[in-house]
């Protein structure tokens, strides 16, 4: 259900014009024309009473059997009493010669003791807001005192001694200041009101936009919810598919190998490079089934680490035999300066990975006759880690990155070049693996680089994680650095 507008809703007295503003000018009006005012609002709230010198009189009368009832009952009529002349009442509805809009009719209205009171509506396009209430006072022409008063022990001149305060005033007189007072009130909740209506409309603006913005929360939380559902069948399908491919791919490259031994008999020249090729296209393929899932479960943040000494000098040049043959192959110039002490505590399986990961996205983006280095610093203190421990690069002169792309290389299955045409190959998975195989050890990875500017990829490990095991959680996304290390 939708909250009430501010436009359907009807307005209080109290919310177009403060209890203070009322409280001063009914002060000033009594003060100026030495008669009592009272505002009430259409709950019958009082918001403010402005006395003048009646007190006494009125204690005077209260204090009797006779007159403390016929003043309560007149309380009840003025303050909750209708808008109209009752029966038994006379003719206390006073017109004014040129009705006001402001108080179209006033109630004139008789106390026991002789005084009078003038009772009239407070509106506003055509509502009752409330009532405001002028007296007592006296006419101008004296009359007897009632006789219960003098029964009850109040005497003509004691009573004549105590309203000798109380102001006597045409009917006339008293008709003209009320339309001022009214007129003077009705500019004031003119001002109110527009400023309470300009408030309560931006108010109602802005929870209507933060209805929307809720709204449109609500919805981007339920589409998030089906992108994690999605994504997580994504992770389950493709760890599915990889372990059930990696099976009979082992078989082939088993059989493979049998073949190229020449268990199953010789083979001429052009068979055994047959068996070469399928060989090595399968090894590739496994290659790229076991990246797949390695991803998968980083992505779902199931990788665990299993840390233990090791030397990260060796690590790398085990790294480095391993992929040589590449080397030899694109006839690449390969540096290395790897120190002599270099013990941590990681997992060396992963971290190996990481190495070989990174070596072979060097070979495989410099062209023939480049230049790849790799360097692995002294141990000593990393800024960025607040903690001791090790930085290693791998340089190369190979065709770069363009700038606008470095934020996204360690994002899974990115390609700089993903048309179908592309000149290297790959899943585009091999650096997001080893952004969380890093991360995993406590350290963090930053690339380097420009279109046909090379590339340096920095890796910056704590000699010690910062836990004795722990789970890699999901990915996220790194900012690139600002300059080389």
């Amino acid at each position: 259900m939708a909250p009430e507008s501010v436009l359907d809703k009807k307005l209080l007295l109290k919310e177009l014009v403060s209890s203070e503003a009322l409280a001063k000018m009914a002060q000033q009006f009594a003060e100026l024309h030495r008669i009592g005012i009272r505002i009430f609002d259409a709950e019958g709230q009082k918001l403010t009473d402005a006395k003048t010198g009646s007190g006494e009189f009125c204690s005077a009368v209260f204090a009797t059997a006779s007159g403390r009832k016929a003043c309560t009952e007149a309380v009840c009529r003025l303050t909750n009493g209708a808008l109209t002349p009752l029966e038994g009442e006379g003719e206390t509805l006073v017109f004014p010669e040129n009705p006001s809009p402001h108080a179209p009719n006033a109630l004139l209205i008789p106390c026991i003791t002789g005084t009078r009171y003038l009772l009239a509506p407070i509106l506003l396009d055509g509502d009752v807001l409330g009532r405001v209430i002028m007296g007592p006072f006296l006419p101008q022409t004296p009359e007897h005192w009632p006789a219960g008063l003098e029964e009850e022990g109040l005497d003509s001149n004691q009573l004549s001694k105590l309203s000798e305060d109380i102001e006597k005033i045409s009917e006339s007189k008293l008709l003209h200041i009320l339309l001022h007072f009214l007129s003077v009130l009705h500019l004031l909740m003119d001002s109110g009101q527009r400023v309470f209506f300009a408030s309560s409309v931006h108010v109602e603006t802005m929870l209507a936009h933060a209805h929307e913005l809720e709204e449109q929360n609500r919805k981007l939380l339920q589409m998030n919810q089906q992108l994690r559902e999605l994504d997580r069948l994504k992770s389950s399908f493709l760890a599915t598919v990889s372990h059930e491919l990696r099976t009979p791919l082992t078989s082939i490259i088993g059989y493979s190998e049998m073949l190229s031994e020449g268990l199953a008999g010789p083979m001429n020249m052009e068979q055994s490079e047959y068996v070469a090729t399928i060989l090595e296209r399968s090894q590739s393929l496994l290659g790229l089934i076991s990246s797949m899932l390695d991803i998968t479960q980083i992505e779902a943040g199931k990788v665990h680490m299993n840390f233990g000494p090791i030397s990260l000098g060796e690590l790398v040049r085990i790294s480095l035999a391993s992929v040589r043959p590449l080397l030899a192959k694109k006839k690449l110039t390969l540096t290395a300066h790897i120190p002599t002490l270099s013990d941590a505590v990681g997992d060396k399986e992963r971290l190996k990975q990481v190495l070989i990961n990174l070596l072979t996205n060097a070979i495989k983006f410099t062209l023939p006759e480049g230049k790849i280095s790799v360097v692995l610093t002294e141990k000593g203190h990393q800024a960025e880690l607040n903690a001791p421990g090790y930085r290693l690069w791998v340089e190369d002169t190979g065709i770069g990155i363009p700038q606008n792309q470095l934020d996204n290389v360690f994002r899974s299955f990115f390609q700089v070049d993903s048309s179908s045409t592309r000149e290297f190959g790959g899943a585009g998975l091999g650096l997001a693996i080893v952004k969380g195989f890093v991360e995993g050890h406590g350290g963090l990875v930053r690339v380097i680089s420009d279109s046909n500017q090379g590339s340096r990829f920095t890796v910056v490990l704590p000699a010690h994680p910062p836990k004795e095991e722990m789970d890699i959680p999901p990915p996220v996304t790194l900012l690139p650095a600002a300059d080389r290390f």
